[in-house]
């Protein structure tokens, strides 16, 4: 009877042992699919309306602290320096495309959505050379600068600024589309 009574004690103590370790695997799991998951850092993207220089942002994702935030030039952005403005301040376009990084450092999620962008001017179709080609084609490349600065932030739907925003995008493209051979379309800013 007693190797009965031992038998029945070690299956009675096993089942609580099996399911303690059953229950921390699943809590591990758990944790570490949270921990690669999980966006825990925001990255955020920006231009700046003048030269195109790029930003990014780190921030911690819910709270909004700033982590770091580093600036990137670009063929743009040395052109523009080297040939028009030495020195500038910088006007940071947000750009509406961000993502979120897990503890890891890895993509987590990314989002796209307007409402991240502050103005028209981020979803222009400006590459890095295109933007220098309308410095070079614009007569005076002060004009081309006023040109970006108005349409780096979002004006209020409906208003007078709103609606000389789309004008000037509506003229950009085309000129655009004539592969800038056209006449340069505006006069003054």
């Amino acid at each position: 009877m007693s190797d009965e009574t031992n038998q029945s004690e070690n299956t009675a103590t096993a089942k609580p042992r099996k399911r303690r370790i059953i229950r921390r695997l699943i809590f591990f799991v758990l944790v570490g699919l949270f921990l690669f998951l999980l966006p825990v850092i925001s990255e955020t993207y920006f231009k700046c309306a003048i030269c195109a220089m790029r930003q990014t942002e780190q921030r911690v994702t819910g709270a909004g602290f700033l982590i770091s935030s580093w600036e990137r030039p670009t063929p743009s952005s040395d052109w523009y320096q080297a040939n028009i403005e030495p020195e500038h301040d910088h006007v940071w376009v947000r750009g509406g495309y961000a993502e979120g990084l897990n503890c890891f450092g890895r993509t987590a999620a990314m989002w796209q959505d307007s409402s991240l962008s502050t103005g028209p001017y981020s979803w222009l179709p400006l590459s890095r050379d295109k933007q220098i080609r309308i410095y070079q084609k614009s007569p005076d490349p002060q004009q081309a600068r006023a040109m970006f600065l108005q349409l780096a932030h979002h004006e209020p739907d409906g208003s007078k600024a709103y609606a000389a925003q789309q004008e000037i995008i509506r003229r950009l493209d085309a000129w655009i589309r004539s592969d800038m051979e056209a006449p340069w379309p505006f006069e003054k800013f």
